[in-house]
């Protein structure tokens, strides 16, 4: 059997999604999670569509720095959910108001570091793409964050 890139692509990314988050999906094996994309680009909205096709998150939010990815990534959750996500330019505001159970960080690769951190310590699960950080350091200092906020990254 042959397999296509996109397949290979969305398998591997619902493969992700599910034994990323083992000890939360087993948990509560119908509770719907509040989720929150922070980084809109393609790869996030594309991460945030199988997020979205599993049917255990709820779209509460998108973050970018540029209104006109998080304009497009809208108009791509319109099409796959009826959620209706606020719109936020700052991570850091969203965490305070929404208080997402996950969050998904799908940034430039030197801006991992604190988002993550900052969504643990706000009592997110975190999704992070690769690679996790820029630095070993600030790759430490997510491990340490996940492992004081007995959170799953």
């Amino acid at each position: 059997m042959s397999m296509n890139r996109r397949t290979f692509i969305q398998s591997s990314i619902t493969a992700g999604l599910t034994l990323g988050f083992p000890a939360i999906l087993t948990a509560q094996a119908n509770k719907v999670y509040r989720t929150a994309l922070i980084g809109c680009g393609w790869w996030g909205t594309n991460i945030l569509r199988e997020a979205a096709a599993s049917g255990r998150c709820k779209i509460v939010a998108l973050v970018d720095v540029d209104r006109r990815q998080i304009d497009r990534c809208s108009a791509e959750v319109t099409k796959w959910v009826s959620d209706k996500p606020v719109q936020y330019e700052d991570y850091r505001v969203m965490l305070e108001k929404e208080k997402p159970d996950i969050a998904i960080v799908a940034t430039p690769d030197h801006w991992h570091a604190l988002p993550t951190i900052a969504a643990v310590k706000a009592g997110a699960h975190v999704y992070v793409e690769k690679p996790l950080s820029h630095t070993i350091m600030e790759g430490r200092a997510m491990v340490k964050a996940a492992k004081e906020a007995n959170r799953v990254v």
